[in-house]
Order: structure tokens, then sequence, then C-alpha cells
């Protein structure tokens, strides 16, 4: 018996557009929620700087009545997803409640599944990021002080090589094969 490959459907251009129009919706809900949460509890909810909280502290805001259920559920949903809040939960940092007092600490297994929670965020972002081989926001020509636009040019740029007849060759190999010359390819281009 053979195996029959499995072909998944693909999904037509419209249909992708409503679903990336509606995460922005929702997303663009949970914002506004976390911004009225903020200037609510603005010693507890702080963007910038997140703090620990308290488990159980969406029961607290729910019964101090400012908000609905849906709307701290939504900013609550975004808040505690960022990647500054599940980098503050490490071991034994201080959780604090709705009125900004501490509360209790962070345990070794929630400190622990936060650094799990950071690797995957760090993963997930490395692999949507381009891969430039150059560190987050530097910059595309840097230029050394003193030396002109033009001097500059004229030093960074390299000769032009004439096209490799690897395009033709990585039509035809597998996506990893092509990974490995292209890469080969930039560490031959630098070294030159």
């Amino acid at each position: 018996m053979s195996e029959q490959p499995i072909v998944t459907p693909e999904v037509p251009e419209n249909s992708q557009k409503k679903q990336e129009a509606k995460r922005k919706k929702e997303y663009e809900a949970n914002r506004k929620a976390l911004d009225e949460l903020c200037l609510l509890y603005p010693e507890v909810f702080e963007a910038a700087k997140p703090k620990p909280l308290q488990i159980g502290i969406h029961e607290a805001i729910a019964t101090d009545g400012k908000l609905s259920k849906t709307r701290i559920r939504r900013a609550l949903n975004l808040y505690v997803r960022m990647r500054s809040y599940v980098a503050c939960l490490t071991e034994n940092a201080e959780r604090i409640t709705l009125g900004g007092t501490a509360t209790g600490k962070v345990s070794t297994e929630e400190a622990s599944h936060a650094l799990e929670k950071l690797a995957e965020i760090d993963r997930k972002r490395a692999l949507k990021r381009p891969a430039t081989g150059k560190p987050k926001g530097a910059r595309k020509n840097p230029r050394k002080p003193g030396v002109s636009a033009e001097r500059s040019k004229a030093t960074t740029q390299a000769p032009a090589e004439p096209a490799a007849p690897s395009a033709k060759l990585a039509d035809e190999a597998s996506s990893g094969d092509r990974m490995q010359s292209k890469l080969a390819a930039l560490v031959n281009k630098r070294s030159n």
C-alpha cells in the first residue's frame, strides 16, 4: 500500500484578508481595554514597566465595578502576554494587588514557565524578522565620522561579481539545500 501525500487546501486570499482584519480589530479592542485599565489603575498596570500581578486579580477588578468582565478579559489577555510582562516573572519577584501592595512571590515553577514562554516569544519574533544578519535596529549604511557619503559608498560596495550558475541548481534543490547554498555564497562574499 502506498501512502498518499496530504494536500492541504489553499486558503483563498479574500478569506486571509478577512482573518487579518478580524485579528486587527480584536487587537485594537484589546489595546483599548488595556489603555483603560492603565488609566484606572496606573500604580498596578504600566505597560512600559510591568510588575507581576496577584493571582486572581481579574476578580478584584470585576468587584471594583469600573470595567465589564469582557473588557477586563481583553485587557488582561493582552497584558499578560506582553514580552515585558513575561520577562518580569522572575523567581521570588513580588506580586502586587489592585491597591499596589505586595501579596506574594513568583514561584520557581512560574518563573521557569515564564522562561519557556520568553524563549518561545523570541523564537517567533526571530522567524518573523527578515534574516539580514544585522542586529535589530542596525543602520543600513553606517558611516564613519568624518567620511563623506561618496567615499563611504565607494569603500562599502563590493565589486560586482558575475552571477553564479547556482541559480539553476537552486531551483532543483530542496529549500534546505537552497538555504545552505545561499549561506555559503554569503560567507564567501563577506570574506572577499
